[in-house]
């Protein structure tokens, strides 16, 4: 009875179009998304901690008791308490990538640079309460301080959008891209200080202008 089910299934399975690729596709993609539903949990329960007891008196296995979840489970997740921080800028990322990836090859440079900053700045409008206490954070933590938000993820991400929309030799899109992420930091700590309430798009389409003038000439 099993095989028989197992053939039936097969060929509604194949009468359907559906190959055992497109399958394992979709398996992968569940996975994909159980891996990110689980990080997600073990970041939104390490901050609830960090709130309460301050991050330097949280545990790793503390935060794996409170998600319910194995330590192994955590680890696998993140090294170390400071990734678990580190989660939080390293999204931005990924609004960064998603928004780069929708843009077509005939987008201006400055069209290109306010998508993806835009893209950013909503991800974190929509997630301000986490955003502030990685901020506060950051702020007394040293090893966290050394990471910084304007890595060398983010210099790289940034050169590539001039080298693909702009007309520059990779020194002169390192020193524009070095002045953009250094501007964007100065915004966000500002942000930050002020308590961390008002609008980051808002406050992006400002600085945008501010450097349309430099962007522009490297069309």
């Amino acid at each position: 009875m099993g095989v028989h089910t197992s053939k039936m299934t097969q060929r509604v399975i194949l009468s359907q179009g559906v190959t055992k690729h497109d399958i394992l596709q979709r398996m992968g993609g569940l996975r994909e998304r159980r891996h990110r539903e689980t990080k997600n949990q073990l970041v939104d329960v390490a901050f609830e901690l960090f709130v309460k007891r301050g991050y330097n008196e949280v545990t790793m296995e503390q935060v794996a008791r409170a998600a319910g979840v194995s330590r192994s489970t955590v680890y696998r997740r993140f090294p170390t308490k400071d990734d678990v921080v580190l989660e939080v800028p390293r999204r931005w990322l990924g609004a960064f990538d998603d928004a780069a990836a929708d843009l077509s090859d005939g987008t201006s440079l400055v069209e290109a640079v306010s998508a993806v900053t835009l893209a950013v700045s909503r991800h974190i409008d929509a997630n301000q309460s986490t955003v502030r206490i990685a901020y506060a954070i950051l702020e007394t933590v040293p090893s966290l301080q050394q990471s910084g938000v304007a890595t060398a993820a983010w210099l790289k991400r940034f050169v590539r959008l001039l080298d693909r929309f702009g007309e520059v030799d990779v020194e002169t899109a390192r020193t524009v891209a070095g002045a953009y992420l250094g501007a964007i930091d100065a915004m966000m700590q500002h942000w930050a200080i002020s308590g961390g309430t008002s609008s980051v798009e808002a406050s992006s389409r400002r600085l945008l202008q501010r450097l349309e003038p430099i962007l522009s000439t490297q069309d």
